[in-house]
């Protein structure tokens, strides 16, 4: 084999230039149809017509070759086995490109959800949700809302306390909050505890339903119903739901008569007693408050007609204003309303004050009371 076959059996095997294409014919192109595409084509990029192109001669070159190569049998299917396995090579490598670039797609997708859960402050976006999802993040929200409204509220009820409560003056000071009035009873003392579990009976029980079952007894100050709780039975398979409610009268003989027949009045309840400890009737705020309950006077029915009565005489009829024995004079009663004192005030604050100790002791004793059952 000549040097110059050698030469060109050395480029069909390692161009990469696509000589079909170079020439402008198929790849099943008879002899005479690659040699006239061979002349049109080396008259366009002869260096003649081209001095100042240095790739036109480059081209010139290239199409002798070109046609010297495909006009060779034997050359000719060089070419074309090198040139299929280049295209299949190529083809790989797409292929490979393709599955590398989804396989970085998919790493970058599980770094940024690793990003995410570390985090821990990332929320999913709604259409990546499931129903169940979404509806736990909007009892987070409305239960986040709702803590922010209760303590405005909060912070705007104290304002206004503090705004409300009338300055002392020189004359007259306010009870320091140690005083109570005679006879006051503390709310703990005051306070019962109902126990019952959740049945077709007591599923409805609740704040409104208890101070109306319970106040047959006696004017009802407030009622507290912790959450109910999951409590399992000595020797029982399954747990029951318990229901306990904290009941505050106004009075504690009014506790004592609940305590006393509640159970037999309301045959759905396990237990009521004395959410601390049973109170002394005899001391402060108990046998003695009631006692001055029942001997204070009534106030008059009609005190208005009274007043008129005492101002204008015994009739005004017949003798006309004339025939009066009492002279004429100013009435003795006044339609204004009646301004709260500053002692009155300071009695609310002090039940509102309470109020609030006996709900955070009673929340404190539940706690206590989960704590000892789980």
């Amino acid at each position: 084999m000549s040097d110059t076959n050698k030469d060109l059996q050395d480029l069909a095997r390692t161009t990469t230039e696509d000589l079909y294409a170079l020439l402008a014919v198929p790849f099943d192109a008879e002899e005479a149809h690659i040699k006239r595409a061979y002349r049109k084509a080396s008259i366009k990029y002869h260096p003649d017509k081209n001095p100042d192109n240095a790739d036109a001669a480059d081209r010139f070159i290239y199409l002798g070759w070109a046609r010297d190569i495909l006009l060779d049998e034997g050359l000719k299917g060089e070419y074309d086995r090198a040139r299929a396995r280049r295209r299949e090579k190529n083809l790989q490598d797409e292929l490979l490109s393709g599955t590398r670039r989804r396989m970085m797609e998919d790493l970058e997708a599980r770094e940024r959800a690793g990003r995410d859960a570390g985090a821990g402050l990332k929320r999913k976006r709604a259409e990546d949700m499931s129903e169940a999802e979404r509806q736990e993040q909007e009892v987070q929200r409305l239960a986040e809302d709702g803590k922010r409204r209760r303590k405005e509220a909060q912070e705007r009820r104290r304002k206004l306390d503090e705004e409300s409560l009338p300055t002392p003056t020189s004359t007259e000071s306010a009870p320091t909050p140690t005083s109570t009035q005679p006879g006051a009873t503390p709310a703990l003392a005051r306070t019962i505890k109902a126990r019952f579990h959740r049945s077709p009976t007591t599923q409805s029980w609740d704040k409104h339903t208890l101070s109306t079952l319970f106040a047959r007894y006696g004017p009802i100050d407030s009622v507290v119903t912790p959450k109910d709780k999951k409590i399992r039975d000595s020797g029982a398979k399954h747990r029951r739901l318990v229901a306990v409610a904290f009941i505050v009268y106004t009075r504690v003989d009014h506790a004592y008569a609940a305590v006393a027949d509640a159970m037999a009045d309301m045959p759905a309840l396990e237990s009521v007693g004395w959410a601390h400890a049973e109170p002394d009737l005899k001391g402060p705020g108990g046998e003695a408050e009631a006692e001055r309950e029942r001997e204070r006077p009534s106030a008059p029915s009609t005190p208005i007609a009274k007043s008129f009565r005492t101002s204008f005489g015994p009739g005004m009829g017949g003798k006309g204003l004339g025939g009066t024995t009492t002279p004429l004079g100013t009435p003795k009663f006044s339609f204004s309303p009646k301004t709260p004192s500053l002692e009155e005030v300071t009695m609310m604050r002090l039940k509102q004050a309470e109020k609030k100790r006996l709900e955070e002791q009673i929340r404190r004793q539940e706690a206590v009371e989960e704590a000892t059952t789980s």
